[in-house]
């Protein structure tokens, strides 16, 4: 009776043993820890300060407005002799067109290139022109196109904006600066704003070199030296004139004084007083 007991005892000590060690097995899968066991870190508050935007830095600010131009007041009056004005713009004009100009942008030979050439010839041989003290001039940059030649003389109240061509007629006068519209497009009343808009307001820019005038001094014609397209170098032509038996005429009935297609819009002289 003893060995039964013994036996007994025996075989429940090693079933206790054996379910011992199979809750410890080392393959068994481990327990998903609950959502309050979680370590990733809170979402910050609506209101946290880190979540509104950097304030702006001075580069992102909104650039100011321009001011606009001032009014000009037209043209000055004029110190220099418009007989030497000829003679030196013509002179400029015949050794431009020696060295075939093609209308080249990139090499400062459009027409606005021109102007500036041109510009800057009188000032090489006139001496009275290139005093600082005494005359400015629209520089190569930025005030590189005709628009932004036309804006600055503007400002610097230097720029007649033509209301009536035939009776603006002689205000064109050797040296005088010639601004265009687009191509066979009329202006009544034009502003200097819609004038310095791309694509609706000025076109091309000329130079003055030589005018003619009836026995009463009213002006019938005048030359201008200019960068002129891509199919011609840039060289003297006739704008358009109170000239029957000259080809402009027919033009000019159109665009008064223009140049042939395009509408006489605005003048300047080429140096401007230094105020």
């Amino acid at each position: 009776m003893k060995s039964t007991v013994i036996s007994v005892a025996t075989v429940l000590c090693l079933s206790w043993f054996l379910i011992g060690c199979k809750g410890k097995d080392s393959n068994a899968a481990p327990v998903a820890p609950t959502s309050s066991e979680t370590t990733a870190e809170p979402m910050p508050p609506a209101d946290d300060t880190t979540a509104q935007p950097a304030p702006e830095t001075p580069e992102e600010a909104a650039p100011e407005e321009a001011a606009p131009a001032a009014p000009s007041t037209g043209l000055g009056t004029r110190s220099v002799s418009e007989n030497k004005l000829t003679t030196v713009l013509e002179t400029v004009a015949r050794e431009m067109e020696a060295k075939n100009l093609a209308y080249v942008s990139s090499l400062g030979q459009d027409c606005s290139g021109i102007y500036h050439q041109i510009k800057d010839s009188i000032q090489a041989r006139i001496p009275a022109l290139r005093d600082p003290a005494k005359y400015h001039y629209p520089p190569f940059s930025p005030d590189r196109d005709s628009r932004q030649v036309a804006l600055w003389y503007h400002r610097h109240n230097n720029l007649h904006i033509v209301q009536d061509a035939l009776a603006d007629a002689n205000k064109i006068r050797p040296g005088s600066v010639m601004f265009y519209g687009q191509t066979e497009k009329t202006y009544n009343n034009p502003t200097i704003e819609q004038l310095t808009t791309r694509g609706v307001g000025i076109m091309h820019v000329a130079v003055v070199t030589s005018i003619e005038t009836d026995d009463a001094g009213k002006l019938t014609a005048y030359t201008i030296m200019h960068g002129r397209n891509k199919k011609w170098p840039a060289s003297r032509t006739g704008g358009n004139c109170d000239c029957p038996k000259k080809g402009l005429h027919k033009q000019h009935v159109k665009f008064p004084f223009g140049n042939w297609n395009q509408a006489w819009v605005a003048v300047a002289n080429i140096e401007t007083p230094v105020n």
